[in-house]
């Protein structure tokens, strides 16, 4: 018993036609978009990749070696079953599986009706989810209800796998470290430790390329530990500070920067991580993937780490917290040297040889608006005297030549007194404590 899987007819020339015509849109927004959340979104780029999919999703050989390939990565999982592919029956345009009998996981009735644990299933909707995106890196770009069912032994059934995209190397290898960085030390966490967290969770999003290389290193590690201390805090349920008050004027130097990049293989990862976030949400009303991923990411860490016990792994913490660890003992022979350098650079600074380059970014700003008012002036003035000019000059010519002269410079003062309107517009916005309708 199978299932027959065949493309209808025309199927190519519509892809051409509807894709010529995105493509136009693409590069219209790409020249539009104003990238006001500091994203630096390439909208030709992504429709490109959208495009590389599409077609490779039509070629159904291609369909019958992504599900060889993701029911190899799921052998070990007892809970996925994915349907084994027939090639010799199988074409671009026919596709022979096996027919594995299932439902969707928004038929909530029959789950009841069946008796099977829906936290259950929406925990391991998350966890093969993660295991894609963290692990192997290959993932399913459309897990949507009719695409990721269940049987009625409450195993996940996956289907369709003409839309796949695979990270990176780099990207893949930046995202471990961003999730490393993002779960390690559990929800409760010192301030010091979620600091260096936070400087492994930003190598993590440089190495992924979503970080320019010019960017505020250390604006970006600000803004990467409160946004860690929010997530942890949320996984304790409780609240934290706004992010106007804590980090405004950091977030605001790195949003007009447009220091963060967009990779488009990200708006698969997005769409597939909405689509599993709305099944789980339909199956357990508490179901959160970011608390979920916590066991999930520790046990990532601990294989990657290589332990081959649990008792290599209790030697390890134990390590951690004596401080009988190679990292420890070097700690406490090279602190001699480091309190030495410590009395070196206070001597310098005794000495008045030390240089210090400290940056304010809200004397960057008051200097900026100065330049832009400076700018208005130069021109109203210069308005002002072209208009004094054509008013005591006899000559026809000069009176017209200082007329237009007079009209280009208040017309440039005008477009000054905007631009400064619109900087002292965004400066309130990231210096307000408040959102607007807050109270």
């Amino acid at each position: 018993k199978v299932a027959v899987k065949v493309q209808r007819s025309g199927l190519k020339d519509l892809f051409d036609v509807d894709l010529k015509n995105l493509k136009k849109i693409a590069t219209l927004l790409n020249n539009f978009d104003p990238k006001t959340d500091g994203a630096d979104r390439n909208w030709v780029k992504i429709y490109e990749e959208s495009e590389r999919l599409l077609y490779l999703e039509i070629d159904y050989l291609n369909e019958a070696n992504n599900a060889i390939r993701f029911k190899k990565d799921f052998e070990e999982i007892d809970y996925v079953r994915v349907p084994s592919v027939y090639l010799n029956l199988s074409t671009e345009r026919v596709l022979t599986m096996e027919f594995i009998e299932s439902f969707k996981l928004t038929d909530i009735e029959r789950i009841d009706r069946l008796n099977l644990d829906k936290t259950v299933l929406a925990k391991h909707t998350a966890d093969s989810f993660l295991r894609q995106i963290v692990e192997t890196g290959f993932f399913h770009c459309d897990p949507h209800p009719g695409n990721l069912c269940v049987d009625t032994s409450g195993n996940l059934v996956y289907y369709d796998f003409g839309m796949m995209d695979e990270l990176k190397p780099n990207v893949r290898e930046g995202f471990r470290t961003f999730c490393t960085a993002l779960f390690a030390g559990g929800p409760v966490i010192k301030d010091a430790q979620l600091a260096q967290n936070a400087k492994m969770l930003v190598d993590g999003v440089e190495e992924a390329g979503v970080l320019a290389g010019n960017a505020d290193r250390l604006a970006v590690e600000k803004l990467a530990r409160y946004f860690m201390r929010q997530f942890k805090d949320t996984q304790l349920g409780k609240s934290g500070n706004g992010i106007k008050e804590t980090v405004g004027t950091d977030l605001q130097t790195l949003t007009e920067n447009n220091v963060f990049r967009f990779p488009s293989t990200f708006t698969f990862i997005f769409r597939a991580f909405a689509s599993i976030d709305g099944i789980g949400k339909g199956l357990d009303e508490t179901y959160d993937i970011g608390q979920l991923a916590q066991p999930f990411i520790e046990k990532f860490t601990e294989v990657r780490k290589g332990y081959k016990s649990d008792f290599d792994k209790n030697l390890s913490i134990f390590s951690k917290a004596t401080g009988l660890n190679p990292t420890d003992v070097e700690t406490a022979v090279s602190s001699p040297r480091r309190i030495r350098y410590v009395e070196e650079t206070l001597r310098q600074m005794e000495e008045g040889n030390l240089k210090i380059r400290v940056r304010s970014l809200e004397n960057e700003k008051q200097l900026e608006r100065m330049a832009l008012t400076q700018s208005n002036m130069l021109n109203l003035l210069i308005a002002s005297l072209a208009l004094n000019v054509a008013a005591t000059v006899g000559s026809p010519v000069v009176t017209a030549a200082a007329g237009l002269g007079a009209a280009k410079f208040a017309l440039a003062a005008f477009t000054g007194n905007a631009k400064i309107k619109k900087f002292d517009k965004t400066q309130a916005k990231f210096t307000n404590t408040k959102f607007q309708g807050e109270e």
